[in-house]
């Protein structure tokens, strides 16, 4: 039987020099769909990058998304130019930032592989309260 975890549309990888691949992450880490795991040690930038199909609160869906998370490692928060860098790497300029983790030290960006939900803000954005931390640099939703 084939692995249900791995699929036919690849997360996405980082393109350019000096990113080092560190292996296969735990379904549990990515809502049970492939994921890997990335670092560019020049800047210290840790990257998990998976395909995943997440839901609104209404149920609604925009089907497989591409996710990447990206931090400083070992509870540290890269800053805004950090996550930009990381983001051009793996071809995420699109992508949305949508972080749900109090005091989180991750940054969550997603981009639907279907095109015309490019851009489509998560529901969340209207209904929760923002939380900003880091002088505005990172916002998380309740």
């Amino acid at each position: 039987m084939p692995d249900s975890s791995i699929s036919v549309i690849p997360p996405k990888r980082p393109k350019g020099d000096g990113w080092e691949y560190k292996g296969i992450v735990p379904n549990h880490v990515t809502l049970g769909y492939e994921g890997h795991y990335w670092f560019y040690p020049e800047q210290r930038i840790f990257v998990i990058s998976a395909l995943e199909v997440a839901q609104d609160k209404d149920g609604f869906s925009v089907g497989p998304e591409y996710h990447i998370s990206i931090s400083k490692g070992h509870g540290k928060r890269c800053n805004r130019n950090e996550a930009r860098f990381a983001l051009k790497a793996f071809g995420m300029e699109d992508s949305k930032e949508d972080n749900h983790v109090p005091g989180g030290y991750v940054r969550n960006f997603w981009m639907p592989v279907a095109e015309k939900y490019v851009g489509r803000e998560c529901e969340c954005v209207k209904t929760e309260n923002t939380i900003k931390e880091d002088k505005g640099d990172f916002e998380w939703r309740t």
